[in-house]
């Protein structure tokens, strides 16, 4: 019998339930590194807020956890405002996030302060010579 996948898991489970899962790729950073556990609340799309990071099955049918930009329709973009194209299916978002030892609970209104990185993002790659630094940093 083949494993169930992360997906066919949070299908199954009842709003609230939650799961952990380890993130991969760097189109969060630095809010979300590669390799971060990221706990996952399972919901339904009407739940979500802007800013809220979702956990969306994308148009290819992978798991991706970016950032909510709009409601209606449903607009998930990188930390630096790279638009989705449109999901598939919401399957939970983001409440938790833990990275080696150290676990931090997303607060209720993280929601409000995470709308606005897209918009730093999109400021601060203007800067002459910063876009470079970021991403020695980011790939380091």
């Amino acid at each position: 019998m083949p494993a169930a996948s992360h997906q066919d898991l949070l299908r199954a489970m009842p709003t609230g339930g939650r799961l952990w899962l380890r993130a991969g790729g760097k189109s969060l950073w630095p809010v979300l590194l590669d390799g971060d556990q990221l706990q996952v609340e399972r919901l339904d799309e009407p739940s979500l807020r802007r800013g809220d990071i979702a956990l969306i099955v994308s148009a290819q049918g992978q798991l991706v956890a970016h950032l909510v930009e709009s409601l209606e329709p449903l607009v998930t973009v990188s930390s630096v405002g790279v638009v989705d194209p449109p999901a598939r299916e919401v399957l939970g978002k983001v409440v938790a996030v833990r990275r080696g030892s150290v676990r931090l609970a997303l607060p209720r209104h993280s929601h409000v302060l995470l709308r606005g990185v897209p918009r730093v993002a999109a400021v601060l790659k203007r800067v002459p010579g910063l876009r470079r630094l970021v991403h020695r940093v980011r790939d380091r």
